[in-house]
C-alpha cells in the first residue's frame, strides 16, 4: 500500500513538472508591457521611478534571457497582426546570435540606468556582481572570436570613465569600475566596425536586412538596387537636427513626431520601424538622405568600409560636415540596417 502511495505521488509530481506552466501573456499588450520592465536598464527614460531591481532586469544574464525567451514563445501562441509576427520572428530569430556575449550595449549608459532605477545597498550588490558579470562575458567571447568594435569599446570607456570620476557614484561601485576601466583599457578591438567582423555577423546582418526591408535580398543585390536610385537622385540640402548621444536610433529620431506603433524591441524604442516608416511621406531630401544611409549601412557592415570611407561617403552623399557624418556612422554602427525600413518606399 505504501509503494503504491510513493508511486502515485511520484506520477503525480512527474505530470505536474511537464505540464505547461500557466502563461500570464494573454495578449500582445500584455507581453509588450512585460519586456518593457525587463528591459527597463536598457531604455533611458527621463522620469524614472526608483524601484528594487529584479535579477532578470539586468540585461543579458541567464535570468534575462530565460524571462525572454519565455515571452517571445508566449507571443507566438496569442493573436498578431502580420506586423507584430514578423518582428517576433526577427527578434526569436535574433536569439541565435552573440548579443548576449555582450552585456552592456554600447548605445546605453546602462550603469547609469541601474543606478537610476535602484541604488540601494542590495541593489549595488547586484550592479557590482552585474559589473563582474560584463567583464567576463566578454573575456568568453573572445574565444568564439567575438570582439566589440572601436566604436562600442570607445563608448563604453567614456560611460567608466564618468562613473569613475563622479562622485555621486557609490563607493561600492569604484572598485569594480576601475578593474573594468583597466581591462578596457587593455582589450583588442576587432578590427571590422561592421556585423561581418562577427562570428555568424553575415547572417545576423542578413536578417536584420529582412526583416527591417520586408524584401529578402543579399547585400550585393542591395547594392545594385541602391546604385541604380542613387543614380537618379536631386541633389538636396540635409537639414536634420542630431542628437549627441545614441539612445535613441537615428531612425527613431527621425521618425518621433509620427504616431508610435507599439512593439517589442528596446533598439528600436518599442516600435515597429517598417510600419511606421511605410506610414511616412519622403520629401527628396528624406529620399536622398535615407539611400545614403542605407548605401553606407552595407558598406559599414558587408563590405567591411572603414570608418573613415564610411564617413567620406556619407559627407560627399549629404554635403555635411564632418561631424555629423561621424554621429551618422556611428548610429549605422550601433543599429545595423534600421533605415531599410524605408526600403519599400523607395525601391
Amino acid at each position: 500500500m505504501n509503494r503504491t502511495l510513493t508511486f502515485s505521488l511520484i506520477l503525480c509530481f512527474l505530470l505536474t513538472a511537464c505540464s505547461k506552466p500557466s502563461q500570464p501573456y494573454n495578449s500582445f499588450e500584455e507581453a509588450q508591457s512585460a519586456l518593457e520592465v525587463l528591459n527597463s536598464t536598457l531604455v533611458h527614460r527621463g522620469n524614472i521611478s526608483k524601484q528594487n531591481l529584479d535579477e532578470q532586469q539586468f540585461a543579458f544574464t541567464d535570468a534575462y534571457l530565460t524571462k525572454r525567451h519565455a515571452i517571445y514563445q508566449r507571443l507566438m501562441e496569442v493573436q498578431l497582426t502580420q506586423s507584430q509576427v514578423e518582428q517576433v520572428n526577427y527578434m526569436v530569430i535574433a536569439e541565435r546570435f552573440p548579443e548576449r556575449y555582450f552585456s552592456w550595449p554600447a548605445q546605453i549608459n546602462v550603469l547609469e540606468n541601474m543606478l537610476a532605477l535602484d541604488s540601494s545597498e542590495e541593489g549595488l550588490v547586484k550592479i557590482n556582481n552585474w559589473l563582474k558579470f560584463t567583464q567576463n562575458q566578454l573575456d568568453s567571447a573572445k574565444q568564439s572570436n567575438l570582439k566589440l568594435n572601436k566604436t562600442e569599446l570607445a563608448l563604453l570607456q567614456v560611460y567608466i570613465s564618468d562613473a569613475i570620476n563622479n562622485e555621486n557614484t557609490p563607493e561600492d561601485l569604484q572598485l569594480e569600475l576601475t578593474i573594468l576601466d583597466d581591462y578596457l583599457t587593455q582589450y583588442k578591438p576587432r578590427g571590422s566596425a561592421g556585423l561581418r567582423g562577427l562570428a555568424n555577423g553575415s547572417e545576423w546582418y542578413q536578417s536584420k536586412l529582412n526583416y527591417f526591408s520586408g524584401a529578402i535580398h543579399s547585400p550585393l543585390e542591395w547594392v545594385t538596387l541602391l546604385d541604380q536610385q542613387i543614380k537618379m537622385l536631386e541633389k538636396a540640402p540635409f537639414s536634420f537636427e542630431l542628437q549627441t548621444s545614441h539612445e535613441h536610433s537615428f531612425l527613431v529620431q527621425f521618425l518621433e513626431d509620427q504616431k508610435p506603433v507599439k512593439g517589442l524591441d528596446w533598439l528600436t524604442g518599442f516600435t515597429i520601424l517598417p510600419v511606421m516608416a511605410n506610414e511616412n511621406s519622403l520629401s527628396v531630401a528624406d529620399r536622398t538622405l535615407m539611400l545614403a544611409l542605407m548605401e553606407t549601412d552595407v558598406g559599414i557592415h558587408y563590405h567591411a568600409w572603414t570608418i573613415p570611407q564610411a564617413r567620406v561617403n556619407l559627407m560627399k552623399r549629404l554635403k555635411i560636415n564632418e561631424k555629423d557624418a561621424q554621429y551618422l556612422v556611428d548610429d549605422i554602427i550601433l543599429y545595423p540596417a534600421q533605415t531599410f525600413s524605408f526600403a519599400q518606399q523607395i525601391l
